[in-house]
C-alpha cells in the first residue's frame, strides 16, 4: 500500500507541476503578447503624430515664406506691398493642420509614457505659437525675428519628441 500512495503521490505532484509550467508560460506568453501590442500602438500614435507634424510644417513653412517676403516688401516700400496670393488661404490651411495635429496628441498621451505625452504636448504648443507668429505677420503686426525663433522652437522640440519616442520604442519592456 505504501508505494501504491508513494507512486500516487508523486504522479499527482508530477501532473500539478506540468500544470503550473503550463500556466506560468501560459502567462508569460500573454504578457509578451500584451507588451508587443502596446509597444506597437505606441509606435502607431507616435508615427501619427510625426507624420501630421510634417504636414503641417510643409504648410507652415510655405505660408511663413509668403508672409516673410510680403513682410520684407512691406517695410521696403510701406503701403506698396500686398498680401502674396492665396495667404489667407495657405494660412488657414496651416491652422487647420496645427488644430489636425492637437488631436492627434490624445493619442500619444494615452499610449504613454508621461513624459513623451509632455513632450507631444510641448511640440503642438509650440507649433501653435508659430502659427500665431506668422498670422500676426500677414497681418503687418507681428516681428520677423520671433518668427522665426518660434519655428526654431518647433525644430527643436520636434528632435526631441522623435528621439524620446525611439527611445521609448527601443526599450526591452520591464516585467511586471
Amino acid at each position: 500500500m505504501d508505494t501504491a500512495v508513494v507512486g500516487l503521490s508523486g504522479t499527482v505532484v508530477g501532473v500539478v507541476g506540468t500544470l503550473a509550467t503550463t500556466r506560468l508560460g501560459g502567462t508569460e506568453q500573454r504578457r509578451t503578447q500584451n507588451d508587443q501590442s502596446a509597444r506597437q500602438e505606441r509606435a502607431t500614435a507616435y508615427t501619427k503624430l510625426v507624420t501630421a507634424c510634417s504636414r503641417t510644417y510643409r504648410l507652415g513653412y510655405a505660408v511663413h515664406v509668403a508672409v516673410q517676403d510680403t513682410h520684407g516688401r512691406a517695410e521696403a516700400s510701406p503701403g506698396v506691398a500686398e498680401a502674396s496670393p492665396g495667404v489667407a488661404e495657405r494660412l488657414q490651411e496651416f491652422s487647420l493642420a496645427v488644430e489636425s495635429a492637437r488631436e492627434v496628441v490624445s493619442l500619444v498621451k494615452l499610449h504613454g509614457p508621461e513624459e513623451i505625452a509632455r513632450a507631444a504636448d510641448n511640440l503642438v504648443s509650440a507649433m501653435s505659437g508659430w502659427y500665431r507668429e506668422v498670422a500676426f505677420l500677414a497681418q503687418g503686426e507681428g516681428d520677423v525675428q520671433w518668427a522665426g525663433e518660434a519655428i526654431e522652437l518647433y525644430e527643436e522640440l520636434e528632435e526631441r519628441f522623435i528621439a524620446l519616442g525611439r527611445e521609448a520604442l527601443s526599450r526591452t519592456p520591464v516585467p511586471a
